[in-house]
C-alpha cells in the first residue's frame, strides 16, 4: 500500500465525484425534470446517473438533449425494461462517486440533503445507509420511510399501509434538531450508502421486479453487523407517482417475506404471501389509497 501517494494520485483524489446520483425512471411524467433539477442544483452531487427504462420517445429524446448538454449527466439506456433491482444496480455500477445517493424519479430533493446524508454517516461502523426524510406536497411526512423491526411480517405491514414503530423519540426539551436516529430501514426513495459499502453487500437483490428491494438491503446491512440511520435534517417532497398496488409489488413484498421468514409462523405465512398479499394490495388500492384529510 502507498502511504506517501504522488501530487497527482492526490489531485486525482481530489477531482473524484463525491456524491453519485442514480434515478430509475419510467414513465414518470412531469415530476421528472423537477427531480433531475434538484439533483442537478445539489453542491454535494458531482454525476447524476439516469436510467431510461422504458420512457415514451419524448421522454428518452429529452433525456439524450440533457446528457449532451452536460458533462455530469450520464444516461444509460437498456434493450428491456429491468426490475428495479436491476436498474439500481446498473446505475450504480456506472457511478464513479465515493458514495451513491438513489433518489425516485417522483423525489425533489431539498438542498443540502446530500450533504447532510453524508455527515450522518461520518464516523459510524461500516456497512451503513442513510436514509431522508419524505413528505408529500403538503408536508405530512412519509412514516414508512423509517420503518420498525424488519421480518416477514413486515412485507404484510406495508402492504397494509401501516406506519410501523418509528425510532423512539426524545423529551421536546432534550431533541436535537437534525439528529440522525438508528432505524431498522429506510425507504430507498432517499437512500444514501458508501459505494464500497453497498458493493459489499452485493448491491440489490435484482429478483425484485419493483417493491421492497430498498428493505432487503437495509436487513442485510443490519445482518451484516452495519448501521442503519434515519437523517430528518435531509429532505425530499415526493409527489405522487400514479401507480396503483399491483402484481409487481406484491412479488416484492412476497419476496421478502420468504428471504425474512424465521419462525414456523413466519415460514407459513411466507408460502401464501403472493396472493395474500395482491388481495390486501387490491383492497388497499381501491378503498385505502388515499391520503388522509388536512386538519
Amino acid at each position: 500500500m502507498d502511504h506517501n501517494p504522488s501530487r497527482a494520485q492526490t489531485q486525482a483524489a481530489d477531482l473524484a465525484p463525491r456524491v453519485s446520483a442514480v434515478v430509475v425512471t419510467r414513465h414518470t411524467g412531469q415530476t421528472l425534470e423537477l427531480c433531475l433539477r434538484s439533483a442537478l442544483a445539489e453542491p454535494w452531487i458531482d454525476e447524476l446517473i439516469v436510467i431510461d427504462n422504458g420512457n415514451p420517445a419524448q421522454v428518452s429524446s429529452a433525456l439524450r438533449a440533457l446528457q449532451a448538454d452536460r458533462r455530469d449527466v450520464h444516461l444509460i439506456q437498456p434493450k428491456r425494461e429491468l426490475g428495479i433491482g436491476e436498474a439500481l444496480n446498473v446505475g450504480a455500477g456506472r457511478a464513479k462517486g465515493r458514495w451513491i445517493l438513489f433518489i425516485d424519479p417522483h423525489v425533489v430533493l431539498q438542498r443540502g440533503a446530500a450533504e447532510r446524508m453524508v455527515a450522518a454517516g461520518g464516523g459510524v461502523r461500516s456497512p451503513w445507509i442513510v436514509g431522508g426524510r419524505l413528505t408529500d406536497t403538503d408536508g405530512r411526512e412519509h412514516r414508512a420511510a423509517r420503518r420498525g423491526a424488519l421480518t416477514a411480517w413486515s412485507a404484510l405491514a406495508v402492504a397494509l399501509n401501516m406506519q410501523g414503530k418509528g425510532p423512539r423519540r426524545r423529551r421536546k426539551n432534550k431533541k436535537i434538531p437534525g439528529e440522525p436516529l438508528a432505524v431498522a430501514a429506510v425507504s430507498g426513495s432517499l437512500m444514501l450508502a458508501p459505494g464500497a459499502d453497498f458493493h459489499a453487500l452485493g448491491g440489490f437483490d435484482e429478483g425484485y421486479l419493483s417493491d421492497a428491494a430498498d428493505l432487503d438491503l437495509c436487513r442485510r446491512a443490519g445482518d451484516a453487523g452495519g448501521v442503519v440511520l434515519f437523517q430528518p435534517a435531509a429532505a425530499g417532497v415526493q409527489f405522487a407517482g400514479g401507480r396503483r398496488p399491483g402484481r409487481r409489488e406484491a412479488q416484492g413484498l412476497a419476496r421478502f417475506a420468504a428471504k425474512s421468514a424465521r419462525t414456523p409462523g413466519q415460514r407459513a405465512f411466507a408460502l401464501i404471501a403472493r396472493p395474500a398479499l395482491s388481495l390486501v394490495l387490491g383492497m388497499r388500492g381501491l378503498f385505502g389509497g388515499r391520503p388522509p384529510p388536512k386538519k
